[in-house]
C-alpha cells in the first residue's frame, strides 16, 4: 500500500544493513558517563568458557531530553523544546574529541588487542533530535522563532533546514574523530511514532512528517548513509516505514513492562505486525529491575506507565520476560532472517555482565549468545 499523501523519499544507492542495534547513549538518567569501560561488556561477550567475541555490530546513539539545561529532544505534549544550542550539546556529548563515540572507539581497541580485529567496522547510528514546531509543542501560541539562526519552524523547509544541518555537523565532527574501528551508517528518527494525515491525531498538521522525513530521508541517501526507526507497539506510521524513506525499521513489543497485565500488548500483534509491514527486526528490552544485584536493598522498578512496583522479588519473573522475547523472536522465524534492536535502558547490560551474581551473569550470556547465533548471511538487504 502507497502512502500517496507524501512524497516518497528516493530510494538509497548503498547504506549499510544492521544485523543488531544497539541503543546506548543516554545522558539524562545516572550514570550519564559512557566510558570505554562501560562499553566493554556491548563491544564484546567474555563467555564462561573464556573465549571472546565481538558482540554487536551497530551501536544507536539515542537521547529524548536534556535535563542539563531542561529542553525536550523529541516532541512531547509539555516541556520545552530544544534549540541548537541545545543540539550542539548533543553532538558534543557524542562527537566530542572525548564524547561516546570516541570511547567505544577505545572499547573497540581495547578488544581488538585481545581477540584481534573484527571483520568489519562496529556501525554507529546518530539521533537526530525532532525539529519541533513550537518552542512548547502543547502551547500552540508559543515561540516558532526559537531554535536559532533566525529559522521560523513555521515553514516546514526551515525544519528541514535544521536536520540537514545536523547531519552535516555529525558528519564532520565523526569524521574529525579518525575512529579505526568505526564507522558512521546513518540517522535515526527520535520519535516513536510518526502521525501521519490521514490520522484522526489532530497535531499531525503541526508535525509535517510526511514531508520532512523523505526529504530527510533522500538528503541521507545523496551522501550514501541510512535513516532508521524504532516504532513503538503498533505506533502511528509504523506500515509506511518504507515509503517514508526509512532503510531499516523495528517494531516495538513493549512487553517487558507489563508484567501483570500480559494481554496489553500480546506477542502475537506484535509479530504479525512486523511481517505484514515486512518490518527489518524486533526490538529486545530489558530494564535494570531484572538486574539481581540492582534490585537489593529495596530498590524499586518502573512500569510501563512509570510507577515504582517491582522490586527484587519480581526479578525471577522479569528476566524470564526477556527469555521470552528471545524465545518468540525465534517462534516468529526471525532468528537469522530479520535483525536485532535492544534496548536495555540506561545500563541494563553493563550491570547484567558485571554483577557478582551469578544469575545476572547468566542472563546476560545467553543474550550475548543469543545476538550472535542469530547472524546470518541471510539478512543481506531489506
Amino acid at each position: 500500500m502507497l502512502l500517496t499523501a507524501c512524497a516518497s523519499a528516493p530510494g538509497p544507492t548503498q547504506v549499510p544493513v544492521l544485523r543488531d542495534l544497539d541503543l546506548v547513549g543516554y545522558w539524562h538518567r545516572e550514570p550519564r558517563v559512557w566510558d570505554a569501560e562501560r562499553f566493554a561488556p556491548h563491544v564484546s561477550w567474555k563467555a564462561p568458557d573464556g573465549s571472546e567475541q565481538w558482540l554487536f555490530d551497530a551501536f544507536l546513539f539515542l537521547e529524548g531530553y536534556d535535563n542539563v539545561h531542561g529542553k525536550t529532544l523529541t516532541i512531547s505534549p509539555s516541556g520545552i523544546s530544544a534549540g541548537k544550542a541545545e543540539w550542539e550539546y548533543q553532538l558534543d556529548l557524542w562527537l566530542g574529541p572525548q564524547g561516546s563515540v570516541a570511547q567505544l572507539d577505545k572499547a573497540c581497541a581495547a578488544a581488538a588487542e585481545r581477540i584481534g580485529e573484527p571483520g568489519s567496522k562496529r556501525m554507529v547510528v546518530i539521533g537526530i533530535p525532532d525539529a519541533i514546531m513550537f518552542e512548547e509543542f502543547g502551547n500552540k501560541q508559543s515561540s516558532t522563532v526559537y531554535w536559532g539562526d533566525g529559522l521560523d519552524f513555521a515553514l516546514v523547509e526551515n525544519r528541514i533546514k535544521a536536520y540537514k544541518w545536523y547531519i552535516d555537523e555529525a558528519r564532520n565532527r565523526f569524521k574529525a574523530l579518525g575512529c579505526k574501528y568505526l564507522s558512521l551508517a546513518g540517522f535515526y528518527i527520535t520519535s516513536e511514532d510518526i502521525h501521519l494525515p490521514y490520522d484522526v491525531d489532530v497535531n499531525s498538521r503541526y508535525k509535517n512528517w510526511e514531508t520532512i522525513i523523505p526529504a530527510v530521508a533522500s538528503y541521507c541517501h545523496d551522501k550514501a548513509q541510512g535513516l532508521y526507526w524504532i516504532p513503538y507497539n503498533l505506533a502511528p506510521g509504523y506500515k509506511f516505514w518504507k515509503e517514508l524513506g526509512f532503510d531499516q525499521a523495528w517494531m516495538q513489543p513493549n512487553w517487558y513492562w507489563n508484567l501483570h497485565d500480559n494481554d496489553r500488548h500480546p506477542f502475537s500483534n506484535t509479530v504479525k505486525a512486523i511481517q505484514e509491514a515486512d518490518m527489518s527486526g524486533m526490538e529486545l528490552e530489558l530494564e535494570y529491575s531484572c538486574v539481581a544485584a540492582e534490585m537489593e536493598d529495596g530498590k524499586m522498578g518502573p512500569d510501563s506507565a512509570g510507577k515504582m512496583i517491582f522490586s527484587a522479588s519480581d526479578v525471577p519473573a522479569l528476566q524470564d520476560r526477556l527469555r521470552r522475547y528471545m524465545q518468540e523472536f525465534k517462534d516468529a522465524g526471525f532468528y537469522g532472517r530479520r535483525s536485532i534492536a535492544l534496548y536495555s535502558g540506561s545500563n541494563a547490560l553493563t550491570q547484567l555482565a558485571t554483577s557478582p551474581i551469578q544469575a545476572d551473569r547468566a542472563l546476560y550470556d545467553e543474550l550475548c549468545e543469543f545476538i550472535i547465533g542469530s547472524r546470518s548471511t541471510q539478512i543481506t538487504e531489506q
